[in-house]
């Protein structure tokens, strides 16, 4: 998989860059019908540099083979590119020091449809300030840095660790994503 370079490793554009180990660029085939947006990094993205790689990267690689999709076909990003200490949720600068990065990922994959991944990622990108279990699993027609794109909106993957019960709402969420992106079955249509 390649990095999006548009984030520099010495990225000081925010107190993020104070508190982190490595920068974390999405990565992905650099043109990708589908793009998931997560929030941020956590301990083991931030070690080692790359989206996605822990426990709700698991869960996610996990949903993408069961529907008979290769992570490696799909792009991976983050709002923020750094890891929040303590995980807590990124703030308004940070994000915002952030959405130029965002909006490179976003241009260069070329996306037909994003898969936002949690409740901050709805909020930010869509206006939703609801609860996700008004908006999970709807589709969204939305600007996405100045793109046309359909939206799904999923639960994060980590939220089916805490609660296993969002496991199928998360995988119907991504197969829905997926089929409007014209990927079944690990072949795109």
């Amino acid at each position: 998989m390649k990095k999006a370079q548009t984030v520099p490793a010495n990225c000081t554009a925010c107190r993020l860059s104070g508190t982190r180990t490595n920068v974390v660029p999405g990565n992905g085939p650099s043109r990708s019908k589908i793009l998931f947006i997560g929030e941020a990094p956590g301990r083991d993205e931030d070690l080692r540099g790359e989206p996605f790689v822990g426990s709700a990267g698991k869960t996610l690689n996990q949903a993408l083979a069961d529907l008979g999709v290769s992570r490696e076909d799909v792009y991976v990003t983050n709002i923020v590119k750094c890891r929040p200490p303590g995980n807590r949720r990124p703030a308004r600068d940070e994000i915002d020091a952030c959405v130029g990065y965002l909006c490179a990922e976003v241009h260069r994959a070329g996306p037909s449809v994003i898969c936002l991944l949690g409740q901050t990622v709805a909020r930010e990108l869509l206006g939703h300030n609801g609860k996700m279990s008004d908006i999970v699993g709807e589709v969204v027609d939305a600007k996405i840095c100045g793109s046309d794109v359909k939206c799904v909106v999923a639960y994060h993957p980590a939220a089916c660790l805490y609660r296993r019960a969002n496991f199928d709402s998360f995988r119907e969420s991504i197969a829905m994503g997926l089929k409007l992106a014209g990927i079944e079955g690990g072949r795109p249509q």
